[in-house]
This record gives structure tokens, sequence and C-alpha cells, in this order.
């Protein structure tokens, strides 16, 4: 069982207002190993979920082969067939770099912080505060994005079947924002217990995977159009198409944004490290399994695409993946068969979401990082077992950017576009330390430790892309946008930055303490 620890009630002084160093605080479980009746406690006692029940919460956020669909109107556009697929595998390796880094540093340091607590071990005494604090802000505020763009992709998505029947109906944001508030509440209290998450999650991925197989079974069954010859084979998997304005090459990696996002929200299993037996080794597992069962099932749905649609879209294409499912089957009941089980794992990815931004919020405010930590930090007993204002203030902070979307969708859409990037800042900062720590001066590694420079290499693939992502992922999509197309990712990224720095400066830096760097591993 863990060790535990009391909330910190705040930052010590000596009495002159300067900080004490911090203290370590260690507490014992309760004797039975679970919640009594009417007890609030900081930690969880409760182990239920298993290496299978990790990977399906993992892989029921990372949602990879049935998001391909969803990335089709910005992939095709930027690149054609060949950026689906290619930049699939290409970001399927970046995956792969990216789980064994956070598998390392879980393996060696587990505990459901995560990020911020590798930090807290990690960085220098002078900025070891401050660097974990904004590494923690910036995690959760990634969630929190990530929640709110599947919370709209669902209703964006079913309109998308009425106008598919209904070309003259007409999409209005208010119809949008009700359905967003409406799947963020049910998602919301479906992640309140504990004691049924670990088989739910379970069954989605049992779902998910033969939903993937029927999908991919019916489009090859189904297409009116198959690739017939070696040269238009050519064209499928290396004829590029590019609308964009910009260069072929700048085009492709800003394209590969899509692509990306199907392997996104890998340190989802790493915050269960209370809730698993053994995390140093089972939660490695699970990310890892999460890269394997995403790359599997997406290459063939990638393939199934790419080989039977249609070489010349419409004039008036949107891309979107329902319009390609019909181009592919030329049948509207089986463009809607095959859409109602996307529409359904996304919304299950949302309510995987709420399990994940919950419990950054519950460890967070474990280390007093928040207002009100001392309620945020609680998990309640029977039949909860979960930090229940952690996922209402998190399925709170989800409400708001919907009230964002009803305002304005341009500015919706450019802060949930840095989702993807505040998650790389998080991952890449204790790359960082760990690297200018030095991996041959770390001290004690866990079981899942990569000899041989092969955790280098993890390490400095996942740091080179997320430079390179930085950069790409501010273009606009098209070279010259009109006012609706302009992206400023840039612009949301500074004030991220202004209200974490605020937040410091304001709150945390008198209060936030990492008090507990690992947990008891058995």
């Amino acid at each position: 069982m863990p060790h535990h620890h009391e909330p910190s009630p705040g930052v010590a002084t000596d009495g002159t207002g300067s900080e004490k160093p911090p203290t370590s605080e260690k507490h014992t479980s309760n004797s039975g190993g679970s919640l009594q009746e009417g007890q609030i406690t900081t930690h969880q006692t409760q182990k239920p979920f298993t290496t299978l029940s990790a990977i399906g919460i993992g892989y029921g956020v990372t949602n990879t082969a049935v998001g391909v669909p969803l990335i089709l109107s910005t992939a095709l556009p930027l690149g054609g067939t060949p950026l689906v697929f290619w930049g699939f595998l290409l970001m399927a390796a970046v995956g792969l770099a990216t789980a064994t880094t956070l598998a390392e540093l879980i393996s060696a340091m587990p505990h459901p912080g995560g990020q911020y607590v590798w930090v807290n071990k990690l960085a220098p005494e002078r900025y070891r505060r401050g660097l974990s604090y904004t590494t923690a802000m910036v995690s959760w505020i990634a969630a929190i994005a990530i929640g709110s763009s599947g919370n709209l992709s669902v209703p964006v998505n079913a309109f998308a079947i009425i106008s598919l029947f209904h070309p003259d109906f007409v999409y209005k944001r208010w119809m949008g924002f009700v359905a967003f508030q409406i799947i963020n509440i049910i998602t919301c209290f479906g992640a309140c217990f504990e004691n049924i998450l670990p088989r739910l999650s379970k069954l989605l991925l049992l779902v998910n995977v033969l939903s993937v197989g029927a999908i991919i079974i019916t489009l090859f069954a189904m297409s009116t159009y198959r690739t017939p010859d070696p040269n238009a084979a050519s064209d499928t998997f290396f004829g590029i198409t590019n609308i964009s304005g910009w260069p072929d090459g700048v085009a492709f990696i800003i394209g590969l944004n899509g692509a990306n996002w199907l392997f996104s929200c890998l340190d989802v299993a790493t915050h269960l490290a209370e809730e698993i037996p053994s995390p140093a080794t089972n939660i490695p597992k699970a990310l890892i399994w999460t890269i394997v069962v995403g790359t599997v099932t997406g290459t063939l749905m990638c393939l199934a695409i790419v080989i039977n649609l249609p070489p010349t879209p419409p004039p008036d294409s949107s891309y979107t993946g329902t319009e390609i499912f019909y181009r592919i089957t030329d049948s509207k009941p089986a463009t809607i068969a095959l859409w109602t089980p996307v529409l359904f794992l996304v919304t299950a990815s949302v309510w995987a979401v709420q399990t994940w931004q919950s419990r950054l919020a519950w460890t967070i405010s474990r280390e007093s990082g928040f207002p009100f930590h001392a309620r945020f930090s609680k998990i309640y007993p029977a039949p909860f077992h979960t930090p229940i204002w952690s996922l209402v203030g998190s399925a709170a902070g989800i409400a708001l950017f919907g009230f964002l979307y009803l305002a304005s969708e341009l500015a919706f859409n450019s802060l949930i576009a840095t989702g993807i990037l505040l998650q790389y800042t998080s991952y890449s900062i204790p790359t960082i330390l760990l690297l200018w720590k030095g991996r041959k001066n770390f001290g004690s590694v866990g079981p899942f430790w990569n000899p041989w420079g092969l955790g280098m290499l993890a390490n400095l693939v996942m740091l080179a892309w997320t430079g390179t992502a930085f950069v790409f992922y501010c273009f606009p999509v098209k070279r010259d946008p009109n006012v609706g197309e302009v992206n400023y990712v840039s612009a949301v990224l500074v004030l991220v930055g202004v209200f974490v720095a605020s937040l410091w400066f304001c709150y945390a830096k008198g209060h936030y303490e990492v008090v507990e760097d690992v947990v008891v591993t058995d």
C-alpha cells in the first residue's frame, strides 16, 4: 500500500516570511485497506485496476483507430491519402518514443501526480517548486482542453449525419453548446464510481476493437472503388494533394497535427499509480500496449480508407468523416451504421478524460496547488472512492470552455488546439531535466529502464518532435487565411503562461509543496 501524508496546509515559513525547506511526511493506510463507511482520505486505498483495465482507459482516451476518420478533414487537404497513411505511421513512432519516455519515468518514480512529481525529483533545489507547479498546471489545463475537444466532437459529428440526409440543415452553435454541456454532465457522473471504472474500461476496450474491425470490414466489403492498378496505388501512397498554399513539406508537417492527436494523452495511465498493484511494472506495460493496439488497429483503419477512397472529391467536398464513409460505401444507411459506434466511442473517451483530469486535479490539490485544496484533495467513501470535488471542478472547467465556444468558435478552437502542445510541454520538462542530470547519474532506476541507448533515443525523438510541433502547429492551415482561419495558438500559449505565472505568484508560491516523491509499488 502507498505511504500516506496529510494534506499540506501550505508552505511553512521561519517567521520572517522565508520558506522553509520542503519536508516529506509519511502516512499509513487504514488498517482495512479500504475506506470504511463515512471515512474521507486524501489517498486512494482501492486498487481495482489491472494492466488490461489500465490499457482500456488509456486507449479509451487516445482512441487511435476511431480517431482516424475524425482527422480526415484536416489531413486530406494538406497532403491527401499519403499524409493519412505515412503521417499516421510517423506519429506512431513518435508515440512509441513518448510512451517509452513516460514508462521509464513512472517505473522509477511511480506516483499519481506523474510529470510534476518527476520534475520535483529531478529539478535543482532553487527551481524545484516553480518548475513542478508549472508542469502540474500545464498538465491539467491540457487535459481540460482535450476533454473540451472531445465533448464538442460528438455533437458536431452527430449533426453531420443530419446534414447528410438534409443538406439544407443549418448547424447553430447553440445546438452544439447544449449537447456539449449534457455530455459533460453525464460523463462526469459516470466517472464518480471507482469500482465500475476498471470493468467499464475493459468492456469499452473490447467494444472499441470490435467496432473498428466491423468498420474496416464494411469499408472493404461495400467499397464502390478500389485502387485498380499499380499507378493508382502509387498515387494513393505517394501522390501528394495539397490545396493549402504552403509548400508540400510545410503542409505535410502542419497536417500531422491530426495524426498527432491519435497518439496523445499517453500520460493517462501514469495517474493511476495508487489504483493499480505494482505500478512500476504494470503502468509501463499499459503505456506500451496502448501504442501497440493503437498502431495495429489504426494502420488497418487508414488502409481501409485510403485504398477504398475514390481519388476525385466533389467540388464542394468538406472531407468530413461522414462524407468519406458515404463516398466509399455510396449508402446513407451504411454511413449511419458505421458512424454511430464512432460517436459512441468518442463519448466514451470523454468519460475516460473525466477520470484523467480529475486524478490530476486531485493530486495537485494534495500538494495544496489549488485554492480550496482541502476539499479537492479528498477521496470520498463508498459508493464513490473517487475525488468527487476534483471531478466536479474539472468538469466545471470543461463547462467554461463550452461557454467560450458559444461566444466565439475561433477562440474556442485556438484554446483546445493548445492541448497537445501543453501535453508535450509537461512531458518535455522532466525529460530535459533527466538528460541534464545525466541518465547514468539518475540513481535508482525502475524495472522498465532501457539500456543500450534506447531510452536516450526515445527521449531525443520526443524532444525533437516537441520542438517541431511548437513551430509548425502555430502556422495557419492555409498560407493566406481569412479572418476565421487565423491560427492564434501562439497567443493562447502566451496567455496560458501568464495565467500559470499569475496563479503561482498570487497563490501557489505560498502554498504549493510536493511532500511525497513516490508511492510504494506493492
